[in-house]
């Protein structure tokens, strides 16, 4: 007889939830249960049930129909039926990544290769050297209103590993590090759908069970071979892909501070008082401002406005606040637009050297680096473009305020002889205010767009209304010689870009890189032949659940429970033959007997390549109903499977005035528990963790269970737990 560890189960928790529970996934790396509820939130509990966060449908009426955690148990992929798919990072809930599938995904599974012993080449010694340690640190993105706190890069995965995407098309997507697609595999035809998929640490073989449109399941079988370009290959290229997104999403994250700093600016208030000066004519504010400056002639209006509009201290709120702004904004773009800028070119040129080689057929295009490199360029002479316009601005500002603010003492002190306005003011400087004063009059389409700011048009999604005219001897030989554009090491300017629509052309060809061209699965993947399991009534599609796990030489065992309280389930085990492409298939059926009677099966999972658990439910004679949560040695189900398909296995003892059938074995090494006060629709285990958590059929009740420890200790545990039956709500929104 085979034994667990320990046969007992250790209840740790009962907890009653108000929102329904749909589906539920245990971390292998810690003790982390994610629960999807019905109205898309997802949240992530301790095995105390201390709620770790909680993260809400990215769209209204949207489900979860699949969860995945990432085998280094960091973050937990999440589709939902608008094909939403997010990365979530476990530790703060942040989205790291996120794409949209064109049909709804089914199932979700993440595999990390084994850790190959591979002597290092040039190539792959060059690929780990990380250049960009050599790169100035970036600052932290937290702006100065939020608690200060380090700004945390997310690191590249050291490990190569692969989130299948399964789909109701009956399409499998291959993911590298969850990001990086680099491979897509058309099953069957779109009526059809991926009920689960499966691939051992190695890479080697893929597993995929699929359900035809009338019923009938089959697991298909694909044989990963490498070629010219292998996993090694698709690491240094994914890896490559996630450093960029990383240094994209900074760079985004910049681009939305700028914004936001630039929003609380009081140039709008003072373009205002402008505009109300002499609305039937615009241009007289400069005029009349030019005879203050030039002449000393103060008119009567103007003397009116400076008292009653402006006023000394207005003046002086409203110029500090302009420099203010100018110089945080400036700051942004100095010690963080710019350098991550220049640090997404050096990864480019990294991925430039890539295009050069073996990398095209995984989608890497020279022409899209190339162009990419350009946009790079030419978003990062943009960013040179706002500085110096930024720099330019300061200076006519502080000029002009500092001026109107000595001419509002000179009024206030009607005894002062000296004009406090124009000390320490060279002629240049002279020059420069008087021409600024002069742009004033120049309105636009209203007559309240005076061209006060020069700077703010660089962040508006729309073409510079002023663009900057650099005058310079390059933009003359540009300009008289179109031809020198057509060299590739030639950027030409975007004169009439402003910094946000650079900032979207550059997005977009950085996408465009790893956008899907090719697969190398086209050339190295080989499909046998498709294994059938069982026969079917076409009444289950829907509601069919299977559930792999592989085991050494390349078999796989399969667990399939094809309709909701069905009585049984089917057990086959799969080997493939990688010298003939064939594929053996040996099965039995497996159900539970109480007094004769078969019991309701309720789910079914593998809680490791050697334990099958398995739930189950009956009603007694006095109609009370509960359920067997049964764990079940896989060794024992595999040694009655046979080739016909015709095997039975019974789960626990024949009554005594039944007559056993010879084609029916009686299993009877295995540990069940009864769930008292509380009948149970499914569960969720983990064989890693050694645990487990049953939901009730009211989805509203869960229990959590340490696995495998010993009976003695299950039973003085059980003896005195005091059971929380009556958590509410508190435990939700603690």
């Amino acid at each position: 007889m085979t034994t667990m560890y320990g046969n007992g189960m250790k209840q740790l928790e009962e907890r009653h939830v108000p929102t329904k529970v749909l589906k539920m996934e245990w971390s292998n790396k810690m003790d982390l249960l994610a629960i999807a509820k019905e109205h898309g939130e997802v949240s992530l509990h301790r095995l105390t049930w201390q709620r770790v966060w909680s993260l809400a449908a990215p769209k209204d009426k949207t489900l979860v129909t699949a969860m995945a955690w990432r085998p280094d148990g960091k973050q937990l992929a999440v589709a939902y039926d608008s094909g939403d798919l997010l990365l979530v990072d476990v530790e703060n809930k942040d989205i790291a990544f996120s794409k949209t599938t064109e049909k709804k995904v089914t199932c979700l599974m993440w595999v990390q290769q084994e850790k190959p012993q591979k002597k290092d080449t040039i190539d792959s010694v060059l690929i780990k050297m990380n250049g960009l340690d050599y790169l100035p640190q970036l600052q932290s993105l937290v702006l100065r209103d939020t608690p200060e706190e380090e700004n945390k890069i997310p690191k590249v995965q050291d490990t190569l590993n692969l989130l299948l995407v399964g789909m109701v098309n009956c399409e499998v997507q291959i993911l590298a590090l969850g990001i990086f697609l680099c491979g897509s595999i058309q099953l069957s035809s779109q009526e059809n759908t991926v009920l689960n998929i499966h691939m051992p640490v190695d890479f080697s073989y893929l597993y995929v069970a699929i359900q035809y449109y009338y019923g009938t399941i089959e697991i298909v079988t694909i044989k990963l071979q490498e070629c010219d370009t292998c996993w090694d290959d698709v690491y240094d290229l994914a890896s490559k892909h996630d450093q960029l997104l990383s240094s994209l999403d900074y760079l985004d994250q910049t681009m939305k501070n700028i914004l936001e700093t630039w929003e609380h600016v009081s140039l709008m208030e003072m373009e205002l008082k402008l505009s109300s000066y002499c609305p039937e004519d615009p241009e007289m504010v400069s005029t009349d401002l030019l005879e203050l400056l030039i002449y000393g002639i103060l008119t009567e209006r103007m003397d009116q406005f400076l008292k009653r509009d402006l006023t000394d201290k207005g003046i002086k709120k409203i110029g500090l606040s302009i420099e203010s702004s100018h110089t945080n904004v400036q700051k942004l773009v100095v010690k963080q637009l710019s350098e991550v800028t220049n640090q997404i070119l050096f990864q480019l040129v990294e991925i430039s050297g890539m295009s050069l080689k073996k990398y095209e057929c995984l989608g890497l295009t020279e022409h899209s680096v190339k162009k990419a490199l350009r946009s790079v360029n030419g978003f990062l002479m943009k960013c040179n473009e706002v500085q110096i316009v930024i720099e330019e601005s300061l200076t006519r500002y502080k000029l002009f305020f500092k001026w109107l603010y000595g001419m509002m003492i000179k009024l206030n002190d009607e005894n002062s002889a000296n004009d406090p306005s124009l000390s320490d003011t060279s002629q240049q400087e002279l020059n420069m205010l008087a021409e600024y004063i002069n742009g004033l009059g120049e309105t636009g389409a209203k007559a309240k767009d005076y061209k006060l700011d020069r700077v703010g048009q660089y962040f508006l999604d729309g073409d510079l209304e002023c663009p900057y005219d650099t005058r310079s001897q390059w933009w003359s030989l540009l300009q008289d010689n179109p031809c020198l554009e057509e060299n590739e090491l030639i950027v030409a300017a975007s004169r009439n870009h402003s910094l946000t629509q650079q900032f979207a052309v550059l997005k977009a060809d950085l996408m465009d890189i790893f956008a899907q061209r090719k697969t190398f699965f086209d050339k190295t993947f080989v499909q046998y032949d498709n294994v059938a399991l069982g026969e079917t009534s076409g009444l289950s599609y829907g509601l069919t659940r299977v559930n792999m796990v592989d085991l050494p030489n390349h078999k796989l065992l399969v667990c399939c429970a094809r309709e909701l309280n069905a009585h049984d389930f089917g057990f086959y085990e799969l080997m493939a033959y990688s010298d003939t492409k064939e594929v053996t298939l040996r099965s039995t059926t497996v159900f539970y007997s109480c007094d004769g009677i078969k019991q309701n099966l309720h789910d079914v999972q593998f809680y490791s390549p050697d334990y099958l658990s398995v739930l189950t439910e009956t009603v007694d004679r006095t109609s009370n109903r509960f359920s067997l949560f049964v764990q079940l040695p896989t060794s024992s189900v595999r040694s009655h499977c046979s080739t016909d398909g015709l095997s039975m296995c019974r789960i626990g003892q024949p009554s005594a005035d039944s007559s056993s059938s010879e084609s029916c074995h009686t299993l009877s090494d295995y540990t069940c528990r009864v769930m008292e006060n509380m009948a149970s629709t499914s569960f969720a285990v983990s064989g890693t963790r050694k645990v487990a958590v049953l939901l009730s059929h009211s989805r509203h009740k869960v229990r959590l269970f340490e696995m495998e420890v010993d009976d003695e200790e299950d039973e003085d545990d059980d003896s005195a737990m005091d059971i929380t039956r009556d958590s509410n709500l508190a435990d939700e929104t603690a």
